[in-house]
Parts: C-alpha cells; sequence; structure tokens
C-alpha cells in the first residue's frame, strides 16, 4: 500500500471540506444521485449514492475519472 493510501485508512475523515460538495446522476440509475465530499485530513474524495454503484474513494475526484473514463472509451 503506498503513503497515500496507508493515510487514508488511518484516517477518520471528520475534517470534511464543508466548502467542497459535488454531485451528479448516477452513470447506472438514472433516477439516483451521487454525492462527493473531499477529506482535508488524508486528501482523499468519498462518494457515496444510494444506489452503490458510485461508492468508494478515489485520490482523484469523480470529475477526473469521468473525463479519463470518457479518454479511454
Amino acid at each position: 500500500m503506498n503513503k497515500f493510501w496507508e493515510k487514508v485508512h488511518k484516517c477518520e475523515h471528520k475534517n470534511m471540506n464543508q466548502d467542497y460538495f459535488k454531485h451528479d446522476i448516477c452513470c447506472d440509475a438514472i433516477y439516483c444521485i451521487w454525492i462527493e465530499n473531499h477529506c482535508l485530513d488524508c486528501g482523499v474524495y468519498i462518494t457515496h449514492c444510494s444506489c452503490g454503484s458510485n461508492n468508494g474513494m478515489s485520490g482523484w475526484p469523480e470529475k477526473r475519472c469521468r473525463i479519463n473514463k470518457k479518454k479511454e472509451n
């Protein structure tokens, strides 16, 4: 595990950026919206959605991940 993910694993994610709140329609279900927050302590982006397809943590924001997915296709 690299240093970034070690830091993420140890973090409690209690210091969330109050000015950062992103959301959009989920890829897998048009009735679902994903919500993303950013932890200031470890730098991870945490995404949640009600259908579960976009739940996860990343070193990149969801917007950047989607741009890279489009480039791959």
